[in-house]
């Protein structure tokens, strides 16, 4: 196959993925679990939080399972108010540490007992550590 139909194919095939989802962001029933089974939730719009920052981010989000792991991976991209409303995009790792209170190293954000205020799908009780790339 050459490089042209093997772009299309991969463009399509993302098309009709993120066709799959709703605009509401739940845990994962909306079909994405058929098409991808580590998307835990899409959001297309809406403000969102991102961990360790304070300023409103707009545009949209997508959760992920980081395989069997217990971690999760969020991208996000759109304005925030600290970019000046410019476009920027964040890519974070959620590392689950259990009950542990402290992050090592990598600049992570401690979210303590993420679930629920931060998403339905990290685990009950759990800890994470947050390590967030910028790019703005």
């Amino acid at each position: 196959m050459s490089i042209s139909k093997k772009l299309l194919s991969a463009t399509a095939s993302g098309v009709l993925l993120l066709s799959a989802f709703t605009p509401a962001a739940f845990a994962a029933p909306f079909n994405a679990a058929n098409n991808n089974p580590q998307v835990q939730a899409y959001y297309p719009t809406g403000d969102h939080g991102i961990a360790g920052e304070s300023d409103t981010h707009t545009g949209q989000d997508l959760v992920m399972k980081a395989g069997n792991s217990g971690n999760f991976q969020q991208w996000f991209q759109g304005t925030s108010t600290e970019n000046g409303g410019n476009t920027e995009g964040d890519h974070s790792v959620w590392k689950n540490v259990g009950d542990s209170t402290t992050c090592n190293g990598n600049n992570s954000t401690l979210v303590t007992n993420a679930n629920p205020s931060w998403g339905n799908y990290l685990q009950p009780g759990a800890n994470y550590c947050v390590h967030t790339n910028d790019s703005h």
